[in-house]
């Protein structure tokens, strides 16, 4: 799992383990092997923010998915994280679960 996740999760912030694991299942590149999303107004509180993404709806931890045991940002609130820097995973993640083939 994750460290980040469980240092930022200790400071009391809430915190979801980010993108990344997915877009590895889904072929899509990434910068981080291990990345967390915290809602844009706690950002501020955490010193080393290398593979920490921002998102705007502060509710977004109440919609995790989870993969391997862990939440997980959700795909609907993914487009909601505002840190360029995973812009391109993001869009790749869309775009490949949006062209997905549907099985009932």
């Amino acid at each position: 799992m994750c460290q980040r996740y469980w240092e930022i999760y200790n400071m009391g912030i809430p915190v979801l383990t980010g993108p990344s694991p997915l877009a590895k299942l889904l072929g899509c590149s990434t910068p981080c092997d291990c990345d967390v999303v915290v809602y844009v107004n706690d950002i501020d509180k955490i010193e080393e923010r290398q593979c920490v993404w921002a998102i705007t709806d502060p509710t977004f931890i109440h919609r995790p998915i989870w993969i391997g045991g862990y939440p997980h940002v959700s795909l609907h609130d993914l487009e909601k994280i505002v840190s360029p820097e995973i812009s391109e995973t993001i869009k790749c993640i869309m775009e490949r679960t949006k062209s997905a083939p549907r099985v009932l």
